[in-house]
């Protein structure tokens, strides 16, 4: 996935997956590839989020620390 994606585009493209994996009248030989990509995008997500959560708590320390 590429580095300088934006945390809600691909949340909207997850999105996108999940209603298309949802979706009944979808053909079940497809599906298997989108999983896969709502999968990568999961985890990108998840590591988004850490990192998001490491920088707060960096900035949190250092303001404690002045």
């Amino acid at each position: 996935m590429e580095e300088n994606k934006k945390y809600e585009d691909v949340y909207a493209e997850l999105e996108r997956l999940v209603a298309a994996i949802e979706d009944p009248k979808r053909d079940l030989s497809t599906i298997g590839e989108d999983v896969k990509k709502a999968m990568e995008h999961i985890r990108w997500c998840r590591d988004y989020i850490r990192g998001s959560q490491t920088q707060v708590e960096q900035l949190m320390k250092e303001n404690d620390d002045e």
